[in-house]
């Protein structure tokens, strides 16, 4: 039985484009003119320009985006599709990071992965993957198809001109590659599909499981063939489209994840078993180790990512530096914090490579601010405030103080003792980042200090899931308030800027040239304020614990400065889902297996009112190990493949250890 694992798409959207109603037909943004009646065929979406732009826009909401939506699905009348609230049942990459810790016990994380039940039957369920393989669990198939059917169909649109098609049929190519390297990230090799496949062609195609190196080429050729063909930037009415910039930088981040330990090492991460009996003549002659590892380390893939970079730099500056990172206008705390606040959030800001925004009429109507978020009465949301965004001690003792020295909250304790006030506590004059990053006690908050005390409006009572760790998720939701929440459009960094930086200056840093990595380093630390990185500065940061150590002879990086480079990115991308794939390319067992830890704040005396409020601040408190704390294995690096696929026998092998 020749069943194949996109026979779903085929049928599902084939159905959808041949019988839906023009009356309902809506692929694109729902302000768009709806097409006069009649029956729906691929010929009439490809009649006009507007319905092929609804086309494309269909594909383009197929986009990963980390937003929980409250009201998704075919019925919400939403520029968006039904997965963001799947994914993970509800939770953020990070939330399987040393970032969050989910205090919310029906989330996807608490229950499946917190206690190990994670495994390639769950796979085959509709919720709480990390990305999902099969088509009904996300749209990432869906996506891809979608594309193709634009690329192979665009030229029959009588109105659009010769130069339009081709910058749209870039776009469309970004979308695939985008889709694809989601694919290669969570799961190493996986089928190539490179055109639309339908009831003719799908008995004969290859749906056999590549290589990763077959991937990776795959990927980084549509980044190419798409930047040849796409405008360096877009006007503001075109914010959100593909451009040379965002492909350019996609193909960077493809190759800093190959270039990487997970896959780039002269031995797998771990080994690969057979292919089943059904697979194996589907596989003949295939180095299946090679779907998951390129066979060897070469420093050359380092350098690869740093002449992407360079070429992405050059690019940029003969285009009058048109990206740039967002400046503060002020030299003040204030000041660096709006730049980082608006680096990440605003649109067409200059410093968004890639933005995967989402249509809804209010920020209320996504899941953040209950799932992550303090989200308490205001805005008739009584009893919100889920647990799902419980930021760890961990992650905060990684914002240093704004001199750039280390913070330590344990050393706070040590030299002041337990009792603090709102000024005057283990968290203040930190990195500015920290206080857009994670709500803090004290910070501003809709015109006051933010009651993370036990007891208080943002944290409530002790033996509730908000804000559990004593901190929880501010990225994203502000004051969560009407005036700075709602009415404004879901704007959602995929790709930025400092994410160019930051992976040239751990490319250059694997070249042994550290000097010169600090220098792109430090272009993302002086925007809020910190100074240069320095030798000496490096050493006091990172003076404590040992570091992995990896056995490529010629890894020639800056154990430290590596280090340094990672907690950079850790926090510089908070709730942008950089961190997991951080931590699993490379290879952070100790990362898995540390501690997590969370504190209490109980008010010790007086009142914000009288303002003489103290504060007692517990020592830290040890969280609920995850299964993996005492039962890591590698094979959690990558996803599994839902065994209903393997045992199609269309060529797919299962990843390591699952």
């Amino acid at each position: 039985m020749k069943s194949k694992f996109i026979n779903h798409i085929v049928l599902s959207l084939l159905t959808l484009l041949l019988t839906v109603s023009c009356s309902d037909f809506v692929l694109g943004e729902q302000f768009l003119e709806k097409a006069p009646g009649g029956d729906i065929t691929i010929d009439t979406i490809f009649s006009s320009k507007v319905y092929a732009e609804r086309a494309l826009n269909s594909a383009y909401a197929t986009l990963r985006n980390s937003f929980p939506l409250h009201n998704s699905g075919a019925n919400s009348g939403s520029y968006e599709h039904a997965n963001a609230g799947n994914r993970l049942g509800w939770d953020n990459l990070d939330a399987l990071t040393d970032i969050i810790n989910s205090h919310c016990n029906w989330g996807g994380v608490y229950g499946i992965y917190y206690s190990g039940q994670y495994n390639a039957e769950t796979e085959n369920e509709s919720h709480s993957t990390k990305l999902g393989f099969l088509p009904g669990q996300d749209v990432t198939w869906t996506g891809i198809r979608k594309a193709y059917l634009f690329i192979e169909n665009v030229d029959k649109v009588p109105d659009m001109s010769a130069d339009e098609k081709k910058v749209r049929k870039a776009e469309a190519k970004m979308i695939i590659a985008c889709q694809y390297h989601e694919l290669m990230r969570h799961f190493g090799g996986v089928p190539l599909i490179d055109l639309t496949i339908d009831s003719d062609n799908q008995e004969s195609y290859d749906f056999s499981r590549r290589t990763l190196q077959e991937t990776i080429d795959f990927i980084v050729g549509l980044c190419d063939e798409a930047a040849a063909d796409l405008p360096w930037a877009v006007t503001a009415a075109d914010d959100g489209r593909f451009t040379k910039a965002g492909a350019m930088g996609l193909k960077v981040r493809v190759l800093a994840m190959a270039a990487s330990p997970l896959f780039n090492a002269n031995t797998p991460y771990e080994a690969m078993s057979a292919p089943t009996a059904a697979n194996a003549d589907k596989l003949a002659g295939v180095d299946v180790q090679q779907m998951v590892w390129l066979g060897s380390y070469s420093q050359e893939r380092w350098e690869m990512v740093a002449q992407a970079c360079r070429e992405f730099i050059t690019e940029n500056e003969s285009n009058g530096n048109f990206y740039d990172l967002v400046k503060s206008e002020t030299q003040d705390l204030e000041g660096y914090r709006k730049a980082f606040s608006d680096g990440y959030s605003a649109r067409y800001n200059g410093e968004i490579l890639i933005a995967t925004g989402r249509n809804k009429r209010t920020y209320g109507e996504f899941y953040l601010g209950y799932y992550f978020g303090p989200a308490d009465d205001v805005n008739g949301n009584t009893g919100r405030g889920y647990g799902g965004g419980a930021v760890t001690l961990n992650y905060v003792d990684k914002f240093p103080y704004i001199n750039g020295e280390k913070a330590s909250y344990s050393t706070w304790l040590e030299y002041n003792g337990n009792i603090g006030s709102i000024y005057e506590n283990p968290f203040t004059g930190r990195d500015p980042r920290l206080y857009e990053t994670v709500m803090i006690v004290g910070d501003k908050f809709r015109g006051r200090p933010a009651e993370m005390w036990i007891g208080g409006r943002e944290r409530k009572e002790a033996d509730h899931p908000r804000a559990s760790t004593g901190f929880c998720v501010r990225k994203y939701l502000w004051d969560y308030n009407e005036a700075t929440f709602h009415y404004k459009p879901a704007n959602y960094s995929y790709l930025r800027l400092p994410e160019i930086y930051l992976t040239y200056a751990e490319a250059l840093n694997e070249l042994g040239k550290p000097e010169e990595a600090m220098v792109w380093l430090n272009k993302v630390r002086n925007r809020v304020g910190l100074p240069n990185m320095t030798t000496s500065l490096l050493q006091r940061l990172h003076e404590e614990g040992s570091l992995p150590q990896y056995p490529e002879a010629n890894l020639m990086g800056n154990a430290l400065l590596r280090e340094e480079i990672l907690d950079e990115r850790a926090r510089e991308f908070c709730f942008e889902e950089i961190r997991w794939f951080d931590i699993v390319r490379w290879k952070r067992r100790d990362i898995f297996e540390e501690d997590l830890y969370g504190i209490a704040i109980n008010v010790e005396s007086g009142s914000i009112d009288s303002d003489n409020l103290k504060l007692r601040f517990s020592s830290p408190q040890v969280e609920t190990p995850r299964y993996w704390k005492n039962n890591f294995s590698p094979k959690w690096y990558l996803s599994a493949f839902p065994t209903t696929e393997i045992n199609k026998g269309y060529g797919l092998i299962q990843n390591p250890g699952w």
